[in-house]
């Protein structure tokens, strides 16, 4: 076996006869790198090398596995909306856009820097203002560079949602998205974004049962990020006082005001 190393890579290593490794059922003679001078044994070598492999898989898979459950998991109103980056995220220097631009990159920071830390985050005003576009620039950029601990990410459109719970209240077979479904998926991420808040009751008035899932869900997760086109005003009103203390509960300095900001949509 020796004598097929050595040939193997021939004038690279040589055999040290007098050398043994007892580490095996049948000793191994020790090799010598003759460019380095290194000592070792080949076999021993080889187990090193594979499972330094073995580990490197686990890793991305483990990777993967974060990085995926952001598209595997979300709920959205269009496909489109999975490529909202901050690099695609038009504005005008020194226009209200750039402001709130620059504050959701803040906001992206916070998140990214701080994966354990509790707070929410609410962006609110005009519908098509882009409050849609920049809560998914901000789990886009915290899912691609988060890395020690990785950080689960979760995008949920409160009408995607709705839609899919009346799905499973009229047909528990072939549809998943119950409540403890939701709230299993809110609790697992580490960064949540829920989307369009006051959508589901149009009228003003949100129903106790869509209230109590919506507490449900901001007690499974306190890293969740709102978008609404309700003013503070309309918020207060729409749902009870408790819960949107909840929406708002460590916001200090993550708020996006997005009302005087005009639909960038009627211009595409």
């Amino acid at each position: 076996m020796m004598e097929n190393i050595a040939n193997a890579f021939n004038g690279l290593i040589e055999v040290i006869k007098d050398q043994k490794c007892n580490k095996h059922a049948k000793p191994i003679h020790y090799v010598k790198e003759l460019k380095t001078g290194e000592v070792f044994c080949p076999v021993c070598q080889l187990a090193k090398e594979t499972d330094s492999q073995l580990e490197e898989m686990q890793k991305n898979m483990i990777t993967r596995a974060h990085r995926d459950f952001l598209q595997e998991n979300s709920l959205i109103d269009r496909a489109s909306t999975f490529g909202y980056r901050f690099d695609n995220f038009e504005y005008k220097l020194g226009s209200l856009e750039e402001q709130a631009y620059k504050q959701a990159r803040q906001i992206a920071g916070f998140y990214y820097k701080n994966p354990k830390k509790t707070g929410n985050s609410l962006l609110f005003g005009k519908a098509g203002s882009g409050k849609t576009h920049l809560a998914m620039a901000i789990l886009n950029a915290v899912n691609e560079s988060s890395s020690d601990p990785m950080q689960r990410c979760l995008f949920l459109n409160v009408t995607a949602l709705s839609k899919e719970m009346r799905a499973y209240i009229a047909d528990k077979v072939t549809n998943k998205w119950s409540e403890d479904y939701a709230i299993e998926k809110v609790s697992k991420a580490d960064l949540v974004v829920i989307d369009d808040l006051g959508a589901e009751s149009a009228d003003g008035n949100a129903t106790k049962f869509v209230q109590d899932i919506l507490w449900e869900i901001y007690e499974a997760n306190q890293r969740i990020i709102t978008t609404t086109n309700l003013t503070m005003d309309e918020l207060q009103t729409t749902y009870h006082d408790r819960l949107v203390s909840r929406f708002l509960e460590g916001s200090r300095g993550k708020l996006i005001d997005f009302t005087k900001i005009n639909d960038k949509r009627m211009w595409k």
